[in-house]
């Protein structure tokens, strides 16, 4: 793996509608992304088409060692308190939520960085999880795992609100929830009228619980006792019970 920081990023855009495989290309400055908070399709001032991809990214993973990446992760790094990821790693501490405007007509690509809602802003936002009934929609509320690297013994969870541009944020010591998803109430009319859920492992007691938080406010709603230990992970899902 290798990275310039000096060479663009193409994103191609297929009209899957027609079928006719027609690709447009749009070209944007270099940047990091994994995991897409949501996508939709809208219609601009002009009348015209235009797709619509919020990612969390990052400028330049530039400084990370090809060699192993994973030393970000691993166990010698997370335990020893003289570490310093903004030393080592600055870049990863530095995420924006990103907006990424494809205007199918023209070709032309837009972007629009959103302000850093949230405090400290030198924290991982990743992992997102929105409404499912919202995807592929226009949509207001993200929620994320956060991970403060420097402090060790920091991760939370980070609501943000994409079209007023505030966040709120759940955290507690020692405390590491993974992906956060969210379960709509049933007959909800909000888009944030519902719960998430995470199971957190307790580093103090070497335990597991799943937390339920209201997906509003998150505040806990309830903690539940798992008979297994679940350690840091990565992805969650909701599925319910109909399907």
């Amino acid at each position: 793996m290798f990275w310039k920081v000096d060479l663009t990023v193409v994103s191609s855009g297929i009209n899957a509608e027609y079928g006719d495989g027609k690709r447009t290309q749009f070209k944007f400055p270099s940047h990091n992304s994994m995991h897409i908070i949501n996508s939709f399709e809208r219609k601009n001032e002009a009348g015209q088409t235009e797709v619509v991809i919020d990612w969390p990214t990052i400028d330049t993973v530039e400084g990370i060692r090809n060699s192993n990446i994973f030393e970000l992760l691993n166990r010698e790094t997370l335990t020893d308190p003289n570490y310093s990821y903004q030393e080592h790693f600055p870049h990863y501490s530095k995420f924006t939520l990103r907006r990424f405007i494809l205007n199918m007509e023209t070709g032309e690509g837009t972007q629009y960085d959103y302000p850093r809602m949230w405090t400290p802003d030198a924290i991982e936002v990743e992992f997102p999880y929105i409404n499912d009934n919202y995807r592929g929609l226009p949509y207001c509320y993200a929620y994320f795992q956060t991970w403060n690297h420097d402090a060790h013994n920091a991760m939370g969870l980070l609501k943000v609100d994409m079209c007023k541009e505030t966040s709120i944020g759940w955290e507690r010591k020692n405390k590491f929830p993974v992906e956060p998803v969210f379960a709509a109430r049933p007959g909800a009319q909000d888009e944030d009228d519902g719960v998430v859920l995470a199971p957190v492992f307790d580093a103090d007691t070497g335990k597991s619980e799943l937390y339920v938080w209201d997906a509003k406010s998150l505040e806990i709603i309830a903690i539940v006792n798992t008979p297994i230990v679940v350690p840091y992970s990565l992805h969650g899902t909701w599925i319910p019970e109909d399907q």
